[in-house]
């Protein structure tokens, strides 16, 4: 069937004029008349009747009428989801986080997006580095963030700084050293709320001793998960080793106070993960555009 003559009967139908027709198209009257006879003669049926000075659809051309209707309106939808997956309003976005932008970060961020791009279904996941990174090479996510300066050397991932941070030692405010300057020998000398074997925290921490050459806290727990140290902090038992990011509420209440360590600093900056060399669809640049703008629109300054 010639698409173009049916989207000229099309019109017709809805018009009852090949006058109007024409002028809709902007096609003469003969040639919409043609076009109208040749899907006839095609079709075989009789398709218009004249009516005066208009046209009524025979039986065979309501039929065909209300098909046409049909597919040129899921014509436009299909275009219509075209453009919008190309501006980045339509798509899938998958994310995986490690804990600290996953909690203090990406539900502000995609309430936000969503509410700007709502035809952008999102799914947010929480994982390790190690875990963040994997999904973005077998292809489970779109984006990863996640949070240090150690090096990511990979053949297929590259990133980039959203945010910066640092790790700090913070104590309650009631703590004999909060608000204080100390030495790294001085801070030894306090409990400490240690996170568990493989923390990327941890293992600053221990690099910190052991490129001090000083010996570890005189006392300290071990406690599984970044929110449950807080906790452990905020109940007394000593100083922990946490992102700024993650007490950014608790020193602004003075709840919690940060430690200040002679000669140490730790960054802990917050990068954002992508594949190398692929196109990145609309949708995922407009996300990242996003945070970018929302983080220059509040001004964050999370270093202590």
């Amino acid at each position: 069937m010639n698409l173009h003559a049916l989207r000229i009967f099309n019109d017709v139908s809805k018009t009852g004029s090949i006058t109007k027709s024409a002028g809709n198209l902007m096609l003469s009257q003969p040639a919409v008349t043609a076009q109208i006879r040749n899907l006839e003669r095609e079709l075989g049926l009789k398709l218009i009747e004249a009516n005066g000075r208009n046209i009524q659809l025979t039986e065979a051309g309501e039929a065909l009428a209300a098909h046409s209707r049909r597919l040129f309106a899921m014509e436009a939808e299909m275009e219509d989801m075209m453009q919008a997956i190309k501006s980045g309003r339509e798509g899938n976005l998958r994310i995986c986080a490690t804990e600290l932008p996953e909690t203090a970060l990406l539900p502000g961020w995609l309430v936000g997006y969503k509410q700007q791009n709502p035809r952008v279904n999102v799914e947010l996941l929480k994982g390790n580095s190690n875990t963040a990174l994997q999904r973005l090479r077998d292809h489970s996510v779109h984006i990863s963030i996640v949070c240090g300066s150690w090096s990511i050397e990979d053949e297929v991932i590259e990133s980039f700084t959203i945010m910066e941070d640092e790790l700090i030692f913070a104590v309650p405010a009631i703590h004999r050293l909060a608000g204080r300057e100390v030495t790294r020998f001085e801070l030894m000398e306090e409990s400490f709320v240690l996170r568990e074997e493989g923390s990327y925290t941890r293992k600053q921490f221990m690099s910190l001793i052991e490129a001090s050459g000083i010996r570890g806290p005189r006392s300290s727990i071990t406690i599984e998960g970044m929110k449950e140290t807080i906790e452990a902090v905020k109940a007394g038992y000593g100083a922990a080793l946490v992102p700024a990011l993650s007490i950014k509420t608790e020193l602004a209440s003075g709840e919690l106070s940060k430690v200040k360590v002679i000669g140490v600093t730790i960054p802990h900056p917050i990068r954002v993960c992508t594949k190398k060399l692929e196109a990145m669809p609309a949708h995922i640049r407009s996300f990242i555009s996003y945070i970018q703008a929302d983080i220059r629109e509040r001004h964050y300054d999370i270093r202590g």
